[in-house]
Protein backbone atom coordinates (compact mmCIF):
# COMPACT_ATOMS: atom_id res chain seq x y z
CA UNK A 1 0.00 0.00 0.00
CA UNK A 2 1.59 3.62 -0.92
CA UNK A 3 3.00 5.51 1.93
CA UNK A 4 0.06 8.26 1.38
CA UNK A 5 -2.50 5.82 1.40
CA UNK A 6 -1.48 4.25 4.64
CA UNK A 7 -1.29 8.09 6.06
CA UNK A 8 -5.31 8.34 5.17
CA UNK A 9 -6.51 5.15 6.70
CA UNK A 10 -4.16 5.82 9.74
CA UNK A 11 -5.98 9.19 10.16
CA UNK A 12 -9.57 7.97 9.45
CA UNK A 13 -9.03 5.43 12.37
CA UNK A 14 -7.47 7.87 14.67
CA UNK A 15 -10.88 10.02 13.75
CA UNK A 16 -13.16 7.35 14.99
CA UNK A 17 -11.35 6.65 18.13
CA UNK A 18 -11.55 10.57 19.16
CA UNK A 19 -15.70 10.16 18.68
CA UNK A 20 -15.78 7.10 20.84
CA UNK A 21 -13.49 9.19 23.20
CA UNK A 22 -16.51 11.79 22.97
CA UNK A 23 -18.88 9.36 24.39
CA UNK A 24 -20.74 8.27 21.34
CA UNK A 25 -21.55 4.21 20.97
CA UNK A 26 -21.89 4.08 17.37
CA UNK A 27 -20.39 5.87 14.51
CA UNK A 28 -21.98 6.46 11.27
CA UNK A 29 -19.89 8.41 8.16
CA UNK A 30 -19.72 8.09 4.23
CA UNK A 31 -16.55 7.16 4.15
CA UNK A 32 -16.61 7.01 0.39
CA UNK A 33 -16.73 11.11 0.01
CA UNK A 34 -14.76 11.20 3.59
CA UNK A 35 -11.71 9.57 2.03
CA UNK A 36 -11.97 11.26 -0.83
CA UNK A 37 -12.57 14.68 0.99
CA UNK A 38 -9.24 13.33 2.90
CA UNK A 39 -7.07 12.79 -0.60
CA UNK A 40 -8.02 16.24 -1.92
CA UNK A 41 -7.24 17.97 1.51
CA UNK A 42 -3.73 15.96 1.68
CA UNK A 43 -3.40 17.08 -2.43
CA UNK A 44 -2.87 13.21 -3.46
CA UNK A 45 -4.09 11.88 -6.56
CA UNK A 46 -5.77 8.83 -6.74
CA UNK A 47 -7.79 6.41 -8.60
CA UNK A 48 -10.22 3.63 -7.95
CA UNK A 49 -7.95 0.98 -6.79
CA UNK A 50 -6.21 3.73 -4.66
CA UNK A 51 -9.82 4.27 -3.26
CA UNK A 52 -10.90 0.77 -2.97
CA UNK A 53 -8.00 -0.58 -1.25
CA UNK A 54 -8.02 2.25 1.09
CA UNK A 55 -11.74 1.26 1.87
CA UNK A 56 -11.04 -2.35 2.62
CA UNK A 57 -7.77 -1.46 4.71
CA UNK A 58 -10.40 1.00 7.26
CA UNK A 59 -12.49 -1.69 7.24
CA UNK A 60 -10.45 -4.65 8.15
CA UNK A 61 -8.56 -1.97 10.42
CA UNK A 62 -11.82 -1.21 12.19
CA UNK A 63 -12.92 -5.01 12.07
CA UNK A 64 -9.70 -5.67 13.83
CA UNK A 65 -9.97 -3.06 16.47
CA UNK A 66 -13.96 -3.44 17.31
CA UNK A 67 -14.60 -6.71 16.22
CA UNK A 68 -16.45 -7.64 12.58
CA UNK A 69 -19.67 -8.63 14.30
CA UNK A 70 -19.80 -4.29 15.13
CA UNK A 71 -18.60 -2.85 11.36
CA UNK A 72 -21.08 -2.65 9.24
CA UNK A 73 -20.52 -1.99 5.43
CA UNK A 74 -21.30 -1.59 1.80
CA UNK A 75 -24.15 -0.14 1.62
CA UNK A 76 -25.79 3.40 1.60
CA UNK A 77 -28.04 2.47 4.48
CA UNK A 78 -27.99 -0.23 7.67
CA UNK A 79 -30.65 -1.58 9.48
CA UNK A 80 -28.88 -3.27 13.15
CA UNK A 81 -30.48 -3.93 16.22
CA UNK A 82 -29.57 -1.83 18.97
CA UNK A 83 -30.97 -2.98 22.00
CA UNK A 84 -34.11 -4.57 21.24
CA UNK A 85 -35.25 -2.98 18.52
CA UNK A 86 -33.97 -2.64 14.80
CA UNK A 87 -32.41 1.22 14.09
CA UNK A 88 -31.96 2.20 10.35
CA UNK A 89 -29.18 4.18 9.88
CA UNK A 90 -28.64 6.31 6.75
CA UNK A 91 -24.35 5.62 6.65
CA UNK A 92 -21.91 3.99 4.35
CA UNK A 93 -20.42 2.57 7.16
CA UNK A 94 -21.32 1.77 10.48
CA UNK A 95 -19.04 1.37 13.67
CA UNK A 96 -20.66 -0.01 16.92
CA UNK A 97 -18.76 0.43 20.02
CA UNK A 98 -18.55 -3.23 21.28
CA UNK A 99 -21.99 -3.90 21.16
CA UNK A 100 -22.26 -1.51 24.08
CA UNK A 101 -25.90 -0.27 22.45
Amino acid sequence: MKKELVQVVESYIDWIHIQFEDGGTFIGDDYIDSIEDMFQEAGISYNQDDLTQTMQEIVHSLSKKYGSNNVFYGSPEHTILIGNRYVTIYNQLIVLLNNSI
